[in-house]
Order: C-alpha cells, then sequence, then structure tokens
C-alpha cells in the first residue's frame, strides 16, 4: 500500500512540475538514493527536561516521502507524532526512488514518560510493544459461538455468558468449517493457538500452537469511540480474516471487519459482531470470540 501512495505521490509531482523547464532540469537531477541517504531531523519534545511521548519530524530528502510512527503515516514533509510507549521508540521515514523502489530509514528515539493521551486500548492491545492472546475457555468451555443479542448486558455476557446460545470448544473447530471461506483446517482450532499484536505497524500474526504462521493483518483503534450504549464499549476494527477463527457465525464463510468489543483489559479480550446492529433487535442472533492474554 505504502508503495502505491508513493508511487502516486511521485508521479504527480512530475506532471505538475512537466510545465516548468526549470523544475524539468531539477527532477531529472534526482538519482536513485539508498536509506542511507535519507535525510531528517527527529527530534522528541521535552517537558520538564524528560523527553515525552512526541516527536517532531522535518523531512529533506528530495523525494517523494512519508514518515511513521508504526500507527501513523502522513506524507508531509513535517509532522508532529505522538509515541505510544515509553523506552524506545522508532520513527520511519520511508522514500520512492525514481526507478520505482521504495527506501526506508529507522529513526530509535527514547521517551522517559507518557505527557500526551494515546488510547491506552492500544497499550492494552500490544503490550506496548507486542502481546500475545490466544483461545479463552474458561466460560463454558468455548471460545467462538452465537448468542441472542441484547439478551442481556454487555458486561453479563462479558463476564458470565448469559444470552449464550452456542459455545464451541477450539478443538471443535475443526468441525465447523462450513462457517469458514476455506473449508479447510489451518491449525488454529485448537486451544493452544495464539496471535500475536504488535503496536509497530499495528499488526495481527495468527498460529498454530507449534508457531506455523496461519494469517497476517492489521488493527485500527480509528472508530473504537463508537459503541452500543448498554452493550459495548467500544469498536475494534481489522482488516479481514486477520484474529483466529476470524468468521461470522452461520455466514458462508463472512469475515467482519468492525467488531464490538465488550470487554477489553490486561488479561481478557471478549468480540462480538452483530449483522446490521442499527436494525437488530433483541435475541438476534450474532457471534462472539473469547481471548485471553498468554
Amino acid at each position: 500500500m505504502k508503495k502505491i501512495i508513493l508511487l502516486s505521490l511521485f508521479a504527480g509531482a512530475m506532471t505538475f512540475t512537466s510545465c516548468d523547464p526549470k523544475e524539468d532540469d531539477y527532477t531529472s537531477q534526482i538519482v536513485n538514493l539508498t536509506p542511507d541517504q535519507i535525510v531528517a531531523d527527529v527530534n522528541v519534545v521535552k517537558v520538564n527536561g524528560k523527553n515525552v511521548n512526541k516527536v517532531t519530524v522535518s523531512n529533506h530528502t528530495p523525494l517523494p516521502s512519508q514518515i511513521s510512527n508504526g500507527v501513523n503515516t502522513v506524507s508531509t514533509a513535517y509532522a508532529e507524532l505522538l509515541l505510544f510507549g515509553t523506552g524506545e521508540n522508532t520513527v520511519t521515514v520511508y522514500a520512492m526512488n525514481p526507478d520505482g523502489t521504495e527506501i526506508s530509514k529507522e529513526y530509535k528515539v527514547n521517551v522517559d514518560e507518557m505527557y500526551y493521551d494515546v488510547p491506552k486500548e492500544y497499550a492494552i492491545l500490544t503490550g506496548g510493544t507486542t502481546k500475545t492472546w490466544t483461545w479463552d475457555t474458561e466460560l463454558n468451555g468455548g471460545a467462538w459461538g452465537n448468542f441472542g443479542y441484547r439478551g442481556d448486558t454487555g458486561e453479563n455476557f462479558a463476564l458470565t455468558g448469559s444470552g449464550t446460545w452456542w459455545s464451541c470448544p477450539p478443538a471443535d473447530l475443526a468441525g465447523q468449517m462450513n462457517h469458514s471461506s476455506s473449508g479447510t483446517p489451518t491449525g488454529e482450532e485448537d486451544e493452544n493457538a495464539y496471535m500475536v499484536w504488535s503496536l509497530s505497524g499495528t499488526k495481527i500474526e495468527t498460529f498454530t500452537p507449534s508457531g506455523q504462521a496461519v494469517r497476517q493483518g492489521k488493527f485500527s483503534l480509528e472508530k473504537y469511540g463508537t459503541m452500543i450504549d448498554g452493550w459495548s464499549i467500544g469498536t475494534l476494527s481489522t482488516s479481514a480474516e486477520s484474529i483466529l477463527f476470524p468468521w461470522q457465525i452461520n455466514s458462508g464463510g463472512y469475515a467482519p471487519t468492525d467488531f464490538q468489543v465488550i470487554m477489553l483489559n490486561e488479561d481478557k479480550m471478549v468480540l462480538t459482531y452483530i449483522n446490521d446492529p442499527e436494525n437488530a433487535g433483541g435475541w438476534s442472533e450474532a457471534t462472539f470470540w473469547r481471548f485471553k492474554s498468554k
């Protein structure tokens, strides 16, 4: 995706400058650069003598570029970006050469304390860097299944399973391939399958118990503030087919991308998906996923 965006920016720049012979001369002089030739000033903001969780970045690289803090990416020469944890953080400058090759350079910065507010959910989901989540079978023995939407409050469903219709243990998911998009078990149908959530790149990687990769996706908290009163505490967005057994029940393999979060803390994550929640009534069928930190 970065490459496509940068190519478009570069093409746009070429189109714009072609009207000015002087600019054409300048553009024709641009040569391919190496990552070491990316030039940017990256400075951590200081408050009371301490490095806090914001950086200013001035990018002087004469190529179409992007600046990223690992979560947000901007296509400007100057940026102010928040950082999401204490300790070492990475700011990356990406650039596109005239021949279409992408180069990048990382800048390491250290954060002493959190001064600017950032969504705490980033730290909960990723532990500030990476965090492992696995199936949670502690309630009714199941980790995926269906329930009656708003048969009770979201909190009660999360804590007690109130309103559950059917709860499937991970080991039985291998017999539920009619709900998947492939129809073939992948190895995630095991209570020891797991996901690694990473702050850098906002990645989700799923694995079999032996560590074999199953799939990879991304997550976003941009919609997290959207919630359903009396039911959810936020909305978690992912790319399709990112989490463990990511399919809606009885849908023929549909993978939701916006999940209603009804529990999220350091130890537990309970996600639900309600088909067309704006028009769903009480006890409409919905799907749930239960995970715990590993």
